[in-house]
């Protein structure tokens, strides 16, 4: 049986065809791609704020929108010089007393912002270097911590000098802050309190203060009241 002859061109017509159908139906397609969210305002979360020697604070990050693509920011000190340090992961070390400031750049050096941190000395060192002292048996309480040690450190000044520190203890039941305080002179002098929250990174001025005369303040049935 004989097959008709077909020429070449009207063989390949109906692949022609079915490939210009398939690009037409791509064209047509709407491709769905993600376009990326960026940034509008990146800040610290929290505002100026002190740390004691020794102590850490994790500093985090608020992006407005709240969802963006990119997260990359990258954390740098401006004129530290070994007050603090700050890691990778936007946690400051407190190194040494002074100031310093903290800066969060974004990956595209776009968003920039900056806080301000001021390191104190550790409170809960303090060598006998005067040869005369006195005692204060201490009832603190402020801001919710009551002779608390882990939530309200309080140190003793002159001369806005750490003269003293306080220990929390407990005797016979009674739980009191120990103040023992030195001082260059038996007398003459004016002893004031300063408080600093390690959970708040926060400082500042007890209302109270006591006259350095050598003595004995307080018993612990008898505790003098420091609060704020």
């Amino acid at each position: 049986m004989n097959r008709p002859h077909i020429s070449l061109p009207r063989r390949l017509a109906p692949v022609v065809l079915g490939l210009c159908l398939g690009l037409t139906a791509l064209t047509s397609c709407e491709v769905m791609i993600d376009e990326p969210i960026e940034a509008q305002l990146m800040k610290i979360d929290r505002d100026n704020f002190v740390l004691m020697m020794g102590d850490t604070c994790r500093l985090n990050i608020d992006f407005t929108p709240h969802v963006v693509t990119n997260l990359t920011a990258f954390w740098e000190l401006i004129d530290s010089v070994g007050v603090i340090n700050v890691l990778d992961n936007g946690s400051v070390v407190a190194t040494q007393p002074g100031e310093a400031d903290v800066r969060i750049v974004t990956a595209n050096a776009v968003l920039t912002d900056t806080i301000h941190v001021r390191v104190i000395e550790d409170w809960r060192e303090l060598y006998d270097t005067y040869p005369y002292d006195m005692f204060v048996y201490a009832d603190v309480n402020f801001k919710n911590y009551h002779n608390d040690a882990s939530g309200l450190r309080i140190g003793a000044f002159i001369d806005d000098e750490l003269r003293g520190f306080g220990e929390v203890r407990t005797d016979h039941g009674v739980t009191y802050t120990l103040f023992r305080i030195w001082h260059d002179r038996p007398n003459g002098a004016k002893v004031t309190f300063r408080y600093y929250l390690p959970r708040e990174y926060s400082t500042g001025d007890m209302e109270f203060s006591i006259d350095f005369d050598e003595g004995v303040h307080g018993r612990l049935n008898n505790l003098i009241s420091i609060t704020r």
